[in-house]
């Protein structure tokens, strides 16, 4: 990987990011010898394997600043998914800067997307649990969503007696 990396530094500009192909954040990451075969086609002037990579956000660090106002605008009621749209970032990044600063987190709801998704899977015949575990959140977090969603549950099955 390495030799594949110093050869593509020392052949000029780039007709496919190789670089963050060949990284450890790719995607869709490269041999070092399709990385030549890229390379070797670009410089005979042939058209370049061409590899489009998306990334959903880019990378954003949040200065000390911007990371108090987190805190700040939290603590006065705002939610965390509004700040994370707002500062751009994840919002288990906002979640992670809350707890760094010992502001207790409020109960996280499931988002509309996550509900519908878990009335689609229990209405297919899923147990309460089996949608939860699927889902990663507690079954109580689920049983209320969809309850709330206007689902009607069937009898229990079995669980405890």
């Amino acid at each position: 990987m390495q030799k594949a990396r110093n050869l593509l530094r020392d052949s000029g500009p780039l007709p496919v990011d190789l670089e963050y192909l060949l990284s450890n954040n790719s995607a869709t990451p490269v041999t070092a010898d399709k990385a030549r075969q890229i390379l070797a086609a670009a410089q005979a002037g042939e058209a370049p394997l061409v590899v489009r990579t998306s990334r959903t956000r880019p990378w954003t660090r949040l200065s000390p600043d911007a990371q108090s106002e987190v805190v700040r605008r939290y603590s006065s009621g705002e939610t965390s998914t509004a700040l994370a749209e707002d500062f751009k970032v994840a919002k288990s990044t906002i979640l992670r800067i809350l707890r760094e600063n010992s502001v207790v987190v409020r109960r996280q709801p499931l988002t509309g997307k996550q509900v519908s998704m878990a009335k689609r899977l229990y209405e297919s015949g899923l147990s309460l649990s089996e949608v939860a575990d699927q889902m990663f959140v507690n079954q109580e977090t689920m049983r209320g969503a969809i309850v709330n969603a206007g689902v009607e549950l069937r009898p229990p099955t079995g669980g405890r007696k």
